[in-house]
């Protein structure tokens, strides 16, 4: 098998032999293949900073045999998984979880026996396994995902949702575990897949200002009921979209503005559990920070291949306007990294004006390339500086890249006790399982900046969090709470002026007191709160998962630091069964016990999208085409898909009519054809390299209008008549150079200087 393909080109800074690096993702065709995936729907409601929604997903089987689908898919990296079913033939069949092996080890003897059943596992916190056995022939399968996910809180006064539809394909380097390569892997398509989805949220909040709803991402429209839908009617028509839905390549977001909380504690309570809202004081009047303490900022910034094109443009504008925000006392030091780790200058610098766009002339000139080797940049951005400065390191990345352990442990090992780390998620589709996780051991936050959103609106929320916090050293406890540190987070994070901090608790049902303790600028701080008994079944459910899901989440990071793995992983997988969550130790898993499937069965996997603004060459992916020459030689040359190419826009490789095989590999994979029959002209290897819009570009349209060009060409050819064959030279000169066996290809030359040179011979004698 070939050696893992690299993400890109090394950057001119690398050393000159780089470490074996990897994608994560396969590129496979789907050029005369039935993707099992036909359509998606996100339905649900939104209330008081909690959503809980249903991913409805449409799986159809158009084989004259039976159909095993495996689909590596995306859930929000901050919400639990609490449900989980499928409907067949009108039959509606529950899932339940259980231990991780278990889950398989009874979805795989179900499958063995003929049953249609459904697993769903979790790899990383965004990123799961979803697998279907046994889909009869022509039958449909309706499954149905249920998600309750904490909303963000903004700091302009509004609630985010924030739902992903695409996995961005992660970097893997040489170092990095073998397991880390399989959990995250995806198979991509060059193209579109298809399957679309549709949106129907209902927002129950008083939304405020005569304002409504909006989405950075997505056209949508607010219906009387509350309910946020698409919009695909008037000039708000989603981006490149369709009545029959949104393309499955961005993050859902919608936002809307809602009445501020008033300044204390607020409990949403079910039976024994509840999240609790702290709002500090206002930054004004006897509570203000006697004096602003300069900052020591660091900028660390992504610019490995993956960040080519819209997420590296979206980090240029957000970071140019914190720089520029920097005062005479605070300092900046500016550190990217991709297949290595370069710095701006040796040390920090002032942040006088010169300085500042000097600095910010440097950021502009930055370009991606390269691997993402995180870890040492994490470690190179956290060296001590000066005593008595607030230190904040801002991460800026789409978070591609597989050893996330690692990165967590480093960042576990080096943070000083005075230093918070934050994180800027940009591009359409950020890697949330690595942003969340990181942001949360650095005791920081986490900002993501999509590429159609406002930059200003990301840098205030950053400037916001690197100044000082209003209220720190926060403490809960009291009577109501079921055990002295039945809190979530367990470490309680700074609060902030203008965005409250939600944490989750496991509450006594017979009620008790609250108490909150921090420290303000002026002193201490203390509120309490009484907290009545509740019945069984009282409240919302999602709060006892949201609950289970930050203690996860503090497992997880605890995990990280490689302090008695073994004793946590029994915990968290205590923790899944006994609430019935999904977690990295425990999977849904759903049988029809009802009937049985006979004969054979068949497999797919599901590929996806690329994420939106991003390119298969900034990930390095490549397809190899193996196929037979005009001399019937079997000959391999590699494409390059969406590389430049100066005098076509697509390649076309076509076999002679009954050649004996073809075989396509595709990123490393190896796929033989079942039968050598003739291969049709419109499965003869040809790959579309549409050109990329510009990143400014405000529609998908073009991009898809490209793709589309080679199969409207053709189609014209057969309204005039049978389809032309390239030549010879025409087939020669689109395929790249031949490879093969070097003094194979050379025997004719050979031969033929071999003839010159005996007839020379014979006219001198």
């Amino acid at each position: 098998m070939p050696a893992p393909l690299p993400m890109s080109l090394p950057s001119a800074y690398s050393v000159s032999a780089p470490p074996a690096i990897s994608s994560g993702a396969e590129l496979v065709t789907t050029d005369g293949r039935s993707l099992p995936l036909v359509g998606a729907a996100l339905t649900g409601e939104a209330r008081g900073g909690i959503a809980r929604l249903v991913l409805e997903q449409r799986f159809a089987n158009r084989h004259a045999e039976a159909l095993r689908v495996t689909y590596r898919m995306p859930l929000p990296a901050d919400g639990a998984v609490s449900a989980y079913q499928f409907e067949i033939d009108g039959r509606i069949i529950a899932g339940r979880v259980e231990k991780k092996q278990e889950a398989r080890a009874q979805f795989e003897r179900a499958v063995a026996a003929g049953r249609t059943a459904a697993l769903l596992e979790q790899e990383r916190a965004d990123i799961f396994t979803q697998e279907i056995g046994n889909l009869p022939a022509g039958a449909t399968v309706l499954v149905r995902i249920t998600v309750d996910q904490k909303l963000v809180w903004l700091d302009e006064g509004e609630w985010e949702l924030r739902f992903p539809t695409v996995i961005g394909p992660r970097y893997v380097g040489a170092n990095d575990p073998a397991d880390d390569a399989r959990a995250t892997h995806v198979q991509v398509a060059p193209g579109k897949i298809g399957a679309r989805i549709h949106i129907a949220v209902k927002v129950r909040d008083e939304i405020t200002g005569g304002r409504a709803a909006s989405s950075p991402s997505h056209g949508i429209t607010t219906g009387d009921d509350g309910v946020v839908m698409l919009d695909f009617l008037g000039a708000g028509a989603y981006r490149g979209g369709a009545p029959e839905g949104a393309r499955l390549d961005r993050d859902l977001v919608v936002r809307w503005p809602v009445a501020r909380a008033t300044v204390g504690l607020s409990l949403d309570a079910s039976e024994q559990h509840g999240l609790l809202t702290i709002v500090p004081p206002a930054s004004g009047g006897r509570h203000a920070r006697a004096e602003a303490l300069p900052r020591d900022l660091t900028i660390l910034l992504d610019t490995s291949g993956s960040m080519e094109g819209l997420p590296l443009d979206t980090a240029k504008r957000v970071l140019a306007l914190v720089i520029d925000s920097l005062g005479p006392l605070d300092r900046l030091e500016l550190v990217e990294f991709s297949t290595d780790t370069r710095r701006y200058k040796r040390e920090p610098v002032d942040a006088t004006d010169r300085a500042k766009r000097d600095a910010i002339g440097w950021l502009r000139s930055r370009v991606a390339s390269g691997g993402t080797e995180m870890r040492e940049g994490v470690l190179e951005a956290l060296r001590p500086l000066r005593d008595g400065a607030q230190r904040q390191v801002i991460v800026v990345t789409d978070g591609y890249v597989g050893g996330e352990v690692q990165i967590l442990e480093a960042l576990h090992d080096k943070l000083p006790a005075s230093c918070r780390l934050h994180v800027l998620g940009v591009g359409a589709a950020v890697n949330r399982s690595l942003a969340t996780a990181l942001a949360r051991a650095g005791r920081g936050t986490e900002v993501l900046a999509g590429g159609n959103e406002d930059p200003e609106r990301a840098a205030s929320r950053l400037l916001s969090r690197t100044r000082a916090p209003m209220l720190t050293e926060v403490e809960i406890s009291g009577s109501a709470l079921a055990s002295p540190h039945g809190h979530a987070p367990e470490h309680i994070p700074d609060v902030f002026a203008g965005a409250p901090l939600v944490a989750a608790l496991a509450l006594r049902p017979e009620g008790g007191e609250l108490v909150v303790r921090g420290r303000l600028a002026s002193g201490r701080w203390e509120e309490r709160i009484r907290v009545p008994a509740r019945r069984p079944g009282e409240g919302n459910p999602a709060i006892a998962a949201l609950y289970a899901r930050e203690r996860v989440a503090d497992l997880e990071v605890r995990a990280a630091s490689g302090r008695d793995t073994g004793a946590i992983q029994r915990e968290i997988e205590a923790l899944g069964v006994a609430y019935q969550i999904a977690t990295r130790m425990t999977s849904w898993v759903a049988i029809d016990l009802d009937r049985r499937v006979d004969g054979p069965s068949r497999h797919e996997v599901m590929p996806q999208e690329l994420p939106y603004g991003t390119s298969a060459q900034a990930f390095g992916l490549r397809a190899s085409v193996r196929s037979v020459d005009m001399l019937g030689e079997e000959r391999e040359s590699e494409i390059e898909l969406f590389g430049a190419a100066p005098s076509f826009s697509h390649i076309q490789a076509e076999l002679p009519a009954a050649p004996p095989k073809k075989t396509v590999m595709l990123a490393g994979s190896l796929r033989r054809s079942a039968a050598p029959e003739p291969v049709p002209q419109e499965a003869t290897g040809r790959i579309a390299m549409p050109k990329r819009a510009p990143d400014d570009a405000p529609d998908d349209a073009p991009d898809d209008a490209q793709a589309d060009a080679p199969a409207r060409a053709m189609d014209r050819a057969k309204e005039r008549g049978a389809p032309r064959r390239p030549s010879a030279i025409e087939q020669h000169r689109a395929l790249p150079a031949k490879r093969g066996t070097p003094w194979l290809r050379l025997l004719p030359f050979v031969f033929l200087l071999a003839l010159i040179a005996a007839l020379l011979w014979w006219l001198v004698r």
